[in-house]
């Protein structure tokens, strides 16, 4: 039978870590998702400011065969809450038996009247379908090379987020609102807080009075340094590009192959190529109930933040 709790911190995150392990280790799990499928990871991303998680789960004789969490964030557009859905997962034996469906539904009756959002695997979106979900928003993960030495090893470890003050200070302006609400807290949360992530908030002047800001952090694949622009406020084009010019060179002086970001579709692109091709392209997919996709605020409002490691 399924159940809906409130995580607390006496919920069992050794248990969440090692059935996301199960439940996907059947697939070719690509490091940064292994990385994550620790108890330290669920611990910290199911406590929010906006409060504790909730918990839909289905348990046998055999212990915890399917699960998915609602994570609770504030909108920016209007002083509502928004759960995003995440960490769908499901024994592999025991899946078609509607066991999504049930963890889903119980989570709807709980947050009827907030919005519900989800960034689903190809697995999750025809249930998600069924349910009353559609698209939102799609954002393509863009990537511009750099022409610097391959990075090889750990390297040095990066400070967590510098410029914070500022950065929250710039996040608060109306104008740089994203459809989930960037408070002091928020960012303190999802950037300084983070157990396993380090970021750093990057700043540069643009051609007006203002300051753009871009927060961006390193991932390494196959051996080599990638720099992720995960998340970013300017009060114009001009500032927007003056803060991605920054984000290159904090990649290049870093030794990053390439910089990463990801461009929702709606919106010009920042002279990257995009990562895939017209068969197969690399998008990050917003799924919402219908009633609730006018209170996102838009896709222009997505941000790659909205998805990266929540």
């Amino acid at each position: 039978m399924a159940e809906l709790i409130s995580v607390s911190r006496d919920t069992d995150f050794e248990e969440i870590a090692a059935f996301q392990r199960r439940a996907f280790g059947h697939e070719r799990i690509k490091s940064e998702r292994r990385r994550l499928q620790c108890a330290e990871y669920y611990r910290w991303k199911y406590f929010p400011p906006a409060g504790p998680a909730r918990l839909a789960a289905v348990r046998t004789s055999r212990g915890l065969v399917a699960m998915l969490t609602a994570v609770p964030f504030k909108l920016a557009t209007e002083d509502s809450t928004a759960w995003q859905i995440c960490d769908i997962a499901s024994d592999p034996e025991f899946r078609q038996r509607g066991l999504f469906a049930r963890c889903l539904e119980l989570v709807r009756e709980a947050a009827a009247d907030d919005v519900m959002f989800c960034f689903p695997n190809a697995r999750s979106r025809r249930g998600l379908d069924k349910a009353g979900y559609s698209v939102v928003s799609r954002m393509r993960l863009q990537v511009r090379p750099i022409f610097a030495l391959p990075f090889a090893g750990a390297g040095p470890a990066l400070a967590h987020s510098t410029n914070l003050p500022a950065c929250e200070a710039a996040f608060q302006n109306p104008a740089h609102r994203r459809f989930i609400q960037r408070s002091p807290e928020f960012l303190h949360w999802r950037y300084a807080a983070h157990p396993l992530n380090r970021y750093v908030c990057v700043a540069a002047s643009g051609t007006g009075p203002s300051t753009s800001y871009v927060i961006v952090r390193h991932l390494t694949v196959l051996r080599m340094r990638l720099g992720i622009v995960v998340d970013g406020c300017s009060a114009s084009d001009e500032d927007a590009r003056a803060g991605h010019a920054a984000a290159r060179g904090w990649a290049k002086d870093s030794g990053c192959s390439a910089l990463v970001w990801a461009r929702d579709l709606a919106m010009p692109s920042r002279s990257g190529t995009a990562m895939g091709n017209s068969e197969r392209p690399w998008h990050v997919t917003c799924f919402a109930r219908a009633a609730d996709s006018a209170r996102l605020g838009g896709p222009a409002q997505m941000q790659f933040g909205d998805w990266d490691a929540v």
